[in-house]
């Protein structure tokens, strides 16, 4: 207090002070992220809704976290502050038109990632060996849950395709690749490997067909002799894989883009299972059900008027509203219809802005699965992998960051 009160005198402490609690941010934010995954955890093992609570609790602390280093931070980027302002008054406005229809918390989760890349980017300080412990830590809770712990929150009728205290294994390697996106200065390419890896635990096609055409489409730039090279190795292995019957659900979702032009959704919703594998010729219903539910979320989003158009039809309302009470499992498409034109475009600009400021390979790469991810999945409301994503994404697109030699693995 003293230092405070002493004017220029007091300056060096205050600066000391300013200094040392920036140095902190990712600190404590990946430990806030471990404190909240243990509350998670205790919600699985128990059902109680008391960790619930705290657990939501613990996500808007750690959003104000971040809002408060928005305030506080030296490097002042007009574009990404400018993005953030529109982000929170059309995500305001569209809570306000759509007002007692519209889920608050979903949109705290959209406007929390642009206040989370902002106080990234920011706060650029030296990776740190406590962060890492923390992110270690992050990724072996999962596991010991799978191992000690069995969910009461989900049912096996439900979610069927549960992982540890996940609703599902697409979120789960979503989770791990947020981990490997926020370890890679240290590991470089060896997170590519630990993709990989994940997509194959998890039994997943999705993320290991996005890394590679990740890699595939970054191994272009700039263009040399050996990217001719590796794109005649992608189409062996394509062919391969073809081969083997990796890309059938691909497939299946390409024949079912076709059969969605003949049928209404409201007709496919009243089809039986045994119809519609008589249809589509396969048992597996995935892409079929989503391509049907994406053509009903355009139709009703496209019939609204100028304010639903430019405003969504509220955070939340895709599963009240269409024909099959699901999430639109297309993050580009919910941010369209759920908030709106003006804040789609807003998200969209924001997201790929991103991608061409990362200069590190291997982080650009696991970036870029995530933009790909965002067409199959409701990523958004995974909140630990948003946080880690996009506060790692303003770290490593920080002037201060890329103008330093990154640490070594």
């Amino acid at each position: 207090m003293n230092d405070l009160a002493l004017g220029r005198e007091g300056t060096p402490h205050l600066a000391s002070g300013l200094t040392t609690m920036q140095g902190r941010f990712f600190v404590v934010t990946c430990f806030g992220l471990v404190f909240l995954n243990c509350l998670t955890f205790l919600y699985h093992l128990t059902g109680s809704t008391v960790f619930n609570v705290l657990s939501n609790s613990t996500s808007l602390l750690l959003i104000l976290w971040s809002a408060h280093h928005v305030l506080i931070t030296n490097e002042k980027n007009y574009f990404y502050n400018a993005l953030l302002t529109l982000a929170c008054i059309f995500t305001g406005t569209s809570y306000l038109v759509n007002f007692g229809s519209f889920e608050l918390s979903d949109g705290l989760k959209l406007v929390s990632i642009y206040s989370f890349y902002v106080a990234g980017r920011g706060m650029s300080e030296r990776m740190q060996l406590p962060e890492k412990r923390g992110i270690y830590m992050l990724a072996a809770l999962p596991l010991i849950f799978r191992v000690v712990g069995q969910t009461h929150v989900y049912t096996s009728i439900e979610y069927p395709d549960v992982f540890s205290y996940f609703p599902n294994t697409n979120t789960a390697a979503l989770y791990f690749s947020a981990l490997f996106f926020a370890l890679s200065p240290w590991f470089g390419n060896r997170v590519l490997v630990a993709q990989f890896i994940n997509a194959a635990i998890m039994n997943r096609v999705g993320p290991a067909l996005a890394t590679i055409v990740s890699i595939g489409l970054w191994s272009f730039f700039p263009l040399r002799p050996q990217v001719f090279v590796v794109l005649i190795l992608l189409a062996c292995a394509s062919i391969a894989v073809h081969a083997f019957g990796a890309l059938d659900r691909l497939l299946t979702g390409l024949n079912a883009i076709a059969l969605i032009w003949s049928l209404d959704p409201s007709t496919v919703a009243r089809m039986t299972t045994k119809q519609l594998i008589d249809l589509t010729g396969t048992t597996d219903m995935s892409a079929f059900f989503r391509i049907t539910h994406w053509t009903n979320i355009w139709q009703i989003y496209s019939s609204l008027g100028p304010g639903g158009i430019l405003f969504g039809y509220g955070a939340s309302r895709t599963g009240v509203l269409t024909v099959l009470p699901l999430p639109p499992h297309n993050d580009y498409l919910r941010v369209l219809a759920e908030y709106g034109l003006l804040n789609f475009l807003v998200f969209v600009v924001f997201v790929f802005s991103i991608v061409f400021s990362l200069k590190d390979r291997a982080a650009k790469t696991m970036y870029t699965v995530l933009l790909i991810y965002f067409l199959s999945e409701n990523l958004i409301d995974n909140f630990t992998s948003m946080t880690l994503f996009f506060s790692y994404a303003g770290r490593f697109t920080s002037p201060k960051w890329r103008a330093r030699d990154l640490p070594k693995a």
